[in-house]
Formats: C-alpha cells, sequence, structure tokens
C-alpha cells in the first residue's frame, strides 16, 4: 500500500502554533522528517511520524509559538535550570537516551515512535 506524505496543511491542522511559518520552511521540515521515515514504518505511525519530525525541526529552528521555540530561537533550549541573580545556567545531558530529539516534546514523542517501529539489533 502507499503511504501518503503529509503536507504543509496537514501540519498546521495538526499543530496550530505553526500557523504564521511561511510555506517554503514548512514543506523543507516535512522534507527533512521524509528523509528519516520510510516505508518500513508502520502506515499507522508513518504519517505522525513526519508531523511530529518536521515539527520538531522547526522548534529548534525557533520557529512557531510555542515556549520550546521561543526558548530555541533565544539558545536556551538545552537549559535545565536557569539562575537571575549571579547567573547559574546548567545545561541539560543530551546524553545516548534520545540526543538532539530530547530536546522537544515533538522529538521525544517522535523518538517513541522511532524506537516502536526501528527496535535495536541484537547482534550476537
Amino acid at each position: 500500500m502507499a503511504y501518503v506524505q503529509p503536507t504543509a496543511a496537514d501540519l498546521l491542522a495538526r499543530f496550530a502554533t505553526f500557523a504564521a511559518v511561511p510555506g517554503p520552511r514548512l514543506d523543507a521540515a516535512i522534507a527533512e522528517a521524509l528523509a528519516r521515515i520510510d516505508a518500513t514504518w508502520t502506515e499507522r505511525d508513518y504519517r505522525l511520524g513526519v508531523l511530529l519530525y518536521a515539527a520538531h525541526v522547526l522548534t529548534l529552528d525557533g520557529l512557531g509559538t510555542g515556549a520550546e521555540a521561543a526558548l530555541a530561537a533565544a539558545g536556551a533550549l538545552g537549559f535545565g535550570a536557569l539562575k537571575s541573580g549571579s547567573l547559574g545556567l546548567e545545561r541539560r545531558s543530551a546524553g545516548p537516551s534520545g540526543g538532539i530529539l530530547a530536546e522537544t516534546t515533538y522529538g521525544r514523542r517522535f523518538l517513541a515512535l522511532l524506537r516502536a517501529n526501528q527496535p535495536a539489533v541484537l547482534v550476537p
């Protein structure tokens, strides 16, 4: 069965936070997602996976109206703690448990789908 690729309209219908993002940027994020997701994914997860990954990319680029996008635009997305008086910044560890995907809620949701569709391979 042929998988139907999501469009910018699908992305906006699912995540209204990107309504002000220009169409070409939405299309580019979807294209980036399509490079990571293929027909080895279940058809049920394919569409959502593309949309989540595209939203993750847009958020990392500081686009959209969400709080995470605002933090990314300010260069503060990777911080686990911020302090103001005598400044005290603390970066979160991106570690192997999710890497850059762990930086956004969209990425964490995508990671769960990724693990379900591309399970680790055990080498004897």
